[in-house]
């Protein structure tokens, strides 16, 4: 089983997504997508007297935003980077409170955010997406925060991160080594 910590506005996480569920077919393996609020790193601005640890995190973050505009661009991905600064945590509790095989759920909700540009927040959307899944939800009463302060006490301190066990693997850059681990156990 492989557990994912995911947030619909993040575009790594969308970027993700399909390589997860692609795994998890090949492994016969379930994915278990729970909420986590990605930590928004905004482009530092360089100014003239920039220390080495200002220019390394500048660099850094150019670098990772042009890294992840390139990997959408070569799946043929039209993204508008201004959809990571949508607010999407209503769409997050509703994954929350969902009983059920949600992952045809998430992958929609990331398409819907990111290439139709909808709002993933609106109940109706939500509830009609729900319904047409075949997936029931639990309860209505979600607390983010207790969900992110238990995920926090694993380890995880961004989306994605995802757990076979308790082996943390964060970000999509280790998806090939879950294929390994999950192939070497025989989860497949």
């Amino acid at each position: 089983m492989i557990t994912a910590f995911i947030d619909f506005k993040s575009l790594e996480c969308f970027l993700a997504i399909n390589p997860i569920l692609k795994l998890a077919a090949d492994c016969s393996t379930a994915v278990i997508w729970q909420p986590y609020r990605s930590k928004e790193r905004a482009l530092p601005t360089q100014v003239v007297s920039e220390s080495v640890t200002q220019t390394h995190h500048r660099v850094r973050a150019e670098s990772e935003s042009r890294l992840h505009q390139k990997y959408a661009t070569l799946r043929g991905l039209d993204i508008d980077p201004s959809r990571g600064h949508v607010d999407t945590d209503d769409a997050l509790l509703w994954l929350a409170t969902l009983e059920g095989d949600s992952s045809s759920f998430v992958s929609r909700l990331f398409a819907a955010h990111w290439i139709d540009h909808t709002d993933i927040n609106d109940p109706t959307f939500l509830e009609e997406l729900m319904a047409n899944r075949g997936l029931t939800r639990i309860g209505n009463t979600v607390d983010l925060d207790s969900i992110e302060r238990q995920a926090e006490e694993k380890g995880v301190f961004d989306a994605p991160t995802f757990f076979i066990e308790e082996q943390m693997f964060m970000g999509r850059a280790h998806i090939p080594l879950m294929r390994q681990l999950l192939t070497a156990r025989g989860d497949y």
